[in-house]
Formats: structure tokens, sequence, C-alpha cells
């Protein structure tokens, strides 16, 4: 049989490997301890918290200085 008639492998038997593949790489991932997680939520918190804070007063700047330009 030729190659570009070869049949796919049906729905199921492509489930199964998708399936299999997946617990394969599961098992490869080195996952966090406990105090690492923490660490690591503490920091996008505090990312998050100062960006919010910076983007805030920037905004109010712009807008300051947006007013300012408008009264001209």
């Amino acid at each position: 049989m030729d190659q570009a008639q070869e049949k796919k492998p049906g729905l199921v038997a492509r489930i199964r490997g998708f399936y299999h593949e997946v617990v394969v790489e599961m098992k490869k991932v080195t996952w966090p301890t406990r105090p690492e997680l923490y660490g690591a939520t503490i920091v996008v918190i505090t990312v998050c918290i100062g960006m919010t804070v910076v983007l805030a007063l920037a905004d109010l700047l712009f807008g300051q200085l947006i007013s300012l330009l408008l009264r001209l």
C-alpha cells in the first residue's frame, strides 16, 4: 500500500494517543514546591499592585496635562 493510501487511525485511537502523550509529558514536569509557589504568588501580586499605582499616576498626570492644554 502506498503512503498516500494509508488509512488514518480512527478518532478513538487518536484521542487515546493524545491522552497517552499528555500523561507522558506531565510526568516530565517539575512542579514547584509550596514555598516556591507562595513566593512567586507574592511577586505577581506585588508587581500587579505596583503597576496599578504607576498606571494610575500616569493617567492622572496625562489627564491634568491634557486639561491644561485644552484650556489654552
